[in-house]
């Protein structure tokens, strides 16, 4: 049976309500991929759960090149990029909008150490066609590759710049709903469902939003859903739509961190914490070494 080259969904016919219908069979894309593509059309649908395409990914036994943004770097995505037992590299997609004054090269080193990563992460635009020299040396060495990562990291987007394809691309989340493995001049190429990590996540993001500011335990600062107290300055590297507010306010939280030189991880970004201080919030957050300060 023939699979929709956009999402990977096999093709059918007959039910217009189920997953891969598209009128002819000889069509090259499912219908909720057509309509993506030429519409703009967002189709919510359930996908295949992270362990299991974890689990596909590792029987399959292939160079894998795990695509994510430097805001959705954090502990949790991490963990399945470790899990992933084939031999693979952390692509950061999206360095185009990564602010001037931080350096991919620091930034580099710092996320091998703060994540404890057996290599060196490699930084790429898909967009703007950057760095591809280091990821296209990797394809030609192992000619066989899988791409994957968090959903709307940008992977199917950067297998059409790399190999001239034409996989369906969105601002949505869960775009590819299947694997699809394609056959490019010398190369098998895999691309996977993405991984559902943040309910939350931008995936057309503009830019990195830099915020400083001074904590106190007079004034709440909210982000998002995290709200913080405590004392010392933290500066916020966040999307460019997460609003940021403070607000007068008694109310005290109840969780606690001890920071100095660390990241504390948001859903949509991090906070850098440079000098010592003690940041309180309304629900558990993880720290880390930052991965910003030389």
């Amino acid at each position: 049976m023939s699979k929709c080259f956009g999402c990977g969904i096999t093709l059918q016919n007959i039910d217009k309500e189920e997953l891969g219908y598209t009128k002819s069979l000889d069509n090259k894309y499912c219908e909720r991929c057509f309509r993506t593509i030429h519409y703009n059309e967002e189709k919510k649908v359930n996908v295949m759960n992270n362990d299991k395409i974890i689990k596909k990914i590792n029987k399959l036994k292939i160079y894998t090149i795990f695509v994510t943004d430097l805001l959705s770097l954090n502990s949790k995505l991490i963990n399945y990029f470790k899990s992933i037992t084939n031999d693979k590299i952390l692509v950061i997609n999206k360095c185009d909008i990564i602010p001037d004054n931080l350096k991919l090269e620091h930034l580099e080193e710092n996320i091998k150490n703060s994540f404890d990563l057996d290599c060196l992460p490699c930084f790429i635009s898909a967009k703007k066609d950057m760095y591809f020299d280091k990821l296209i040396k990797l394809i030609e060495k192992n000619e066989k590759v899988l791409f994957c990562g968090e959903t709307g990291s940008g992977k199917s987007t950067l297998i059409n710049k790399l190999f001239d394809t034409n996989l369906t691309t969105s601002k949505y989340q869960n775009t590819t709903l299947d694997f699809i493995k394609i056959k490019k001049d010398n190369y098998y190429i895999y691309d996977s469902p993405g991984l559902f990590i943040n309910d939350n996540k931008l995936n057309d993001l503009e830019k990195i939003k830099v915020i400083t500011k001074k904590l106190s335990e007079e004034f709440t600062l909210s982000i998002g859903n995290v709200k913080l107290k405590g004392n010392g300055n933290i500066t916020c590297f966040l999307n460019n739509l997460e609003s940021v507010t403070s607000k007068k306010e008694d109310k005290s939280l109840d969780e606690e961190i001890c920071c100095e030189n660390n990241d504390i991880e948001l859903d949509n970004g991090f906070i850098f914490v440079k000098n010592k201080s003690i940041v309180k919030s309304n629900i558990k957050l993880n720290k880390r070494k930052t991965i910003i300060s030389k």
